[in-house]
């Protein structure tokens, strides 16, 4: 094969695509080793995600041209229910990012100006956080009018993975004078001006997601920066994607996480069953 001909051919070669399924199954034993531990001390899984971050599993979901994992939606699920198999805090955590990150991928699909943050996500592995389940129609929080843009004021609940976020997507209530109250959606960097995230997920079950409380205090949101603006308390198209595409993601944790219960007391039955016939064999015949 001639030289030029060689070049063609690797040209051609398709891009190896990762296994994120064996990835999650290659880190997840140390998740598992400690998770008891995490849970015990309501302490979230900050080692968990120094891995996945450095094995990229953030980005896994941005297209591999704009430098991210390229990865599947029907892939993100079955790497999230592979996780949750060996820690559900850490997929469940992760769950709440990537949902974000699929839906701006959509959004990108689409048209519209997010190419930046996938950008970001996929050089940084930065790490979004989302409010979205708890503010839902209503919203919560005040966005009152300045120069250039907003100030924000509430309290945000269920901020998974708040410990180690980048980015809150969140939202709020601005009082429209002419639409009346209307809810903004725009993110905040955790690390800004007003931004403070609380230690106060003591909550039974997934202690280890880091879903604490986010205080916002006259926190500046510039116009630029609102992608959504809809009426408050009703339904809006976008949550018709949204929902299409969270939901299989977030629920995939939880089927990881029955699978790993059922395989558990399968093997305590199993090892029940053993005991039982060893005591049996060992009864004097009469």
């Amino acid at each position: 094969m001639s030289s030029s001909t060689s070049v063609v051919a690797q040209a051609q070669a398709p891009t190896r695509r990762t296994d994120w399924v064996a990835m999650a199954r290659d880190v997840g034993p140390a998740f598992m080793a400690r998770a008891a531990d995490l849970d015990e001390r309501d302490a979230f899984v900050a080692e968990n995600y120094a891995e996945l971050q450095a094995h990229r599993f953030f980005s896994a979901g941005v297209p591999a041209e704009l430098g991210g994992g390229g990865a599947s939606h029907p892939e993100l699920c079955a790497m999230l229910r592979e996780l949750a198999r060996h820690c559900g805090s850490t997929a469940l955590a992760l769950s709440m990012h990537t949902h974000l990150l699929a839906f701006a991928v959509w959004r990108w699909r689409d048209g519209q100006p997010v190419e930046p943050l996938l950008r970001r996500v996929a050089q940084e592995q930065i790490v979004l956080v989302s409010t979205g389940a708890s503010d839902w129609l209503d919203s919560s929080g005040t966005a009152d009018k300045v120069e250039g843009g907003y100030r924000i004021t509430g309290r945000k609940i269920f901020g998974s993975g708040s410990p180690a976020g980048t980015l809150l997507v969140t939202s709020a209530v601005y009082d429209d004078p002419a639409d009346g109250p209307t809810v903004l959606h725009f993110p905040v960097p955790l690390a800004a001006e007003g931004v403070t995230v609380l230690d106060n997920w003591r909550t039974l079950g997934m202690r280890a997601t880091g879903s604490n409380d986010v205080l916002l205090d006259n926190v500046f949101v510039p116009e630029g920066e609102v992608s959504l603006r809809r009426p408050k308390g009703q339904w809006h198209v976008v949550f018709n994607v949204v929902l299409t595409i969270a939901l299989p993601l977030i629920m995939s944790v939880y089927a990881g996480v029955a699978e790993a219960a059922s395989d558990l007391a399968l093997g305590l039955a199993r090892e029940k069953n053993k005991r039982r016939a060893r005591s049996a064999s060992a009864l004097p015949a009469w």
